[in-house]
């Protein structure tokens, strides 16, 4: 008769851990910021008022909606002009005394230019954030507000896992995108638009 033997698999085998990141929280001073690496694998780091803030990195299946929208302002004029639409480049926004690294951000040709420059203001007029599990509700309405107050034009906020947009000109304005609906740019970017469903398929 043969013996069955059966081994036990704990939550722990089934789940990674989540990671803790390194560094959030510290306090430091914004030249020591910009000049600073952080090696901590999965996180970026932002700098907020004196303060650390660590965000997690685009994971693979967002980096394939950032190839998307990419591609499609890849076919605006504001392309063929010069600008761009970068990833998770550092933003200085003076009037709130942080800099954010935002998933997506637009930048003039002349920003890009002087990326190297950090007394630059490189407040983007329009920036797109992928929302993930681990963002909280606080977290995001936090963060857009401080994009109006520093002087950004249009917000969006993607979720994947409810395939929605919401399309921010205001911090009181708000557009929810779903399905065959368009997200666009307003007056910043006039011909980039993209429908939902393109940006999840």
């Amino acid at each position: 008769m043969n013996m069955i033997v059966f081994t036990p698999i704990f939550e722990s085998d089934l789940k990674e851990k989540p990671s803790i990141p390194k560094y959030d929280g510290i306090q430091m001073s914004l030249d020591e910021f910009l000049t600073s690496e952080f090696e901590d694998p999965g996180f970026k780091y932002e700098w907020n008022n004196g303060l650390l803030e660590a965000e997690e990195k685009l994971k693979f299946s967002e980096q394939r909606i950032v190839l998307i929208l990419q591609r499609t302002f890849n076919k605006t004029s504001a392309y063929q002009k010069g600008d761009g639409l970068p990833v998770e480049v550092e933003c200085y926004l003076p009037k709130v005394q942080s800099v954010r690294k935002p998933d997506l951000c637009y930048l003039s040709s002349f920003q890009i230019q002087n990326c190297e420059d950090k007394a630059v203001n490189q407040v983007p007029s329009f920036i797109i954030e992928i929302i993930s599990k681990t963002n909280t509700a606080f977290e995001v309405e936090k963060k857009n507000k401080e994009y109006f107050d520093a002087g950004v034009k249009v917000v969006w906020n993607i979720f994947p896992e409810q395939k929605m947009v919401k399309v921010y000109t205001s911090i009181k304005s708000v557009q929810i995108c779903t399905d065959n609906d368009i997200c666009n740019a307003g007056d910043v970017i006039p011909d980039f638009q993209i429908r939902v469903n393109e940006i999840f398929k």
